[in-house]
């Protein structure tokens, strides 16, 4: 897929916005934050120079829209950020993205829709947080291992599921995730390969009681990477458990086995086939003044470098009220990430990052706020491991949800 249909895509979204308005319960909350920072080290060079430091200047803006109806709800999320960093033009400067997470119901069935377009500087990519997005959960891709300076991602996801109520405890399920991505370089050609990936996934699922229950299902998945230089086609089995003691406490494991069929064309024909267990648990629980959530795993990734990868994955995040006004944020992750293929051999990468923030309340809608990041990876192909230290002082505006014109009809 190339970038005029993604752009096209994301335009005929924006455009639907506008006309859900009036057809529905509508709610939307603004925000913006504009942030000031200083990298004793942004390009995580093992060997560090006066050159390493880097200040920088960073403004968001975002608008939350909860759409409901009496048979669904879906919010949207369009993004902008602008970075600048003075002493680096290598950077891009216009990031933008748009989420979006829809449910519909019938009787006995129900829809569910996620999607998610994204325009950003591969730096960034490549360095996540280990916070959890709340409408991408599950999300927060490992990145990949090479230099990654002056160069772009445009990504474009799609997840359609649907789920019927055989009888009072089963149902059966069918969904779809496809992921188209694309680089740029400033300079000359990426050292990143456009790719496709698409994975089709059947279920049954069982209710145990109440509050718990059983799923069996089987996918098939196909990795392409740009001129098909390297396919990677993939069958598997899961097993899944998934209990909750409330709406905001629970837990969610699955275990899976994978087969994968890897041929490259370059710089000869070559055939591998690979096999491995994986497998996730996340935890999550909200008390009165704090809230917290886990996960852990292992995941078979696509990515970049040609091929998909074997990622082991930890990633926390710990919320709390101090006061009233004051708010204290913990998040952190380690990535270990490997090729899945012997070609894909040199793509290693360690990594790992912590970030605290606080975020105090001027008033009931401006805030002001502050933290540190550190960020560490040790890469196969590098010197040897690199770190950088990010401090960081920001102000903005969260708007309160806000009925739309969709609500006064």
């Amino acid at each position: 897929m190339n970038k005029p249909v993604l752009r096209s895509l994301l335009f005929a979204t924006c455009l639907w916005l506008p006309v859900a308005a009036f057809a529905a319960d509508v709610r939307t909350e603004p925000r913006v934050d504009l942030r000031a920072e200083y990298n004793d080290n942004l390009d995580l060079d093992p060997v560090t120079t006066s050159d390493s430091e880097v200040a920088g200047y960073i403004a968001e803006a975002d608008l939350l829209v909860g759409i409901a109806t009496p048979r669904g709800e879906t919010s949207l999320r369009p993004r902008v950020r602008f970075q600048d960093y003075p002493d680096r033009e290598d950077f891009e400067r216009f990031e933008g993205f748009l989420d979006m997470l829809s449910r519909y119901e019938w009787q006995r069935s129900n829809f569910n829709f996620a999607g998610n377009f994204a325009h950003q500087d591969l730096y960034n990519f490549d360095t996540p947080g280990g916070g959890f997005d709340p409408l991408d959960p599950g999300g927060g891709d490992p990145g990949g291992g090479a230099d990654t300076i002056g160069q772009t991602r445009t990504s474009l996801g799609l997840a359609p599921t649907f789920e019927h109520q055989v009888t009072e405890r089963a149902r059966l399920g069918v969904g779809v995730d496809y992921l188209v991505t694309q680089y740029d370089a400033d300079e000359g050609q990426s050292n990143r390969t456009d790719y496709d990936y698409g994975v089709l996934d059947g279920y049954l699922a069982w209710a145990l009681n109440p509050s718990s229950d059983f799923t069996v299902g089987a996918y098939v998945s196909r990795y392409e990477a740009d001129d098909d230089i390297e396919t990677t086609d993939a069958v598997g089995g899961r097993l899944g458990y998934t209990y909750r003691w409330s709406e905001t406490d629970g837990l969610e494991a699955t275990i899976n086995y994978e087969r994968n069929e890897t041929e490259s064309l370059v710089p000869v024909l070559f055939e591998e086939t690979t096999s491995d267990f994986g497998g996730r648990l996340t935890a999550f629980r909200k008390l009165e003044v704090s809230e917290w959530r886990l996960s852990v795993g292992r995941a078979f990734v696509p990515t970049g470098d040609s091929g998909k990868s074997v990622v082991d994955q930890f990633r926390i995040q710990y919320d709390r009220l101090l006061s009233e006004r004051l708010s204290l944020r913990g998040a952190a992750r380690y990535d270990k990430r490997s090729g899945l293929s012997s070609l894909d051999e040199g793509s290693d990468r360690d990594y790992a990052r912590v970030d605290v923030t606080m975020k105090w309340l001027i008033t009931e809608k401006w805030y002001v706020g502050g933290g540190y990041s550190y960020i560490w990876e040790d890469r196969e192909q590098a010197a040897g491991d690199a770190y950088n230290n990010r401090l960081f002082i920001n102000f903005g505006y969260q708007g309160l949800a806000q009925q739309s014109l969709g609500d006064r009809r």
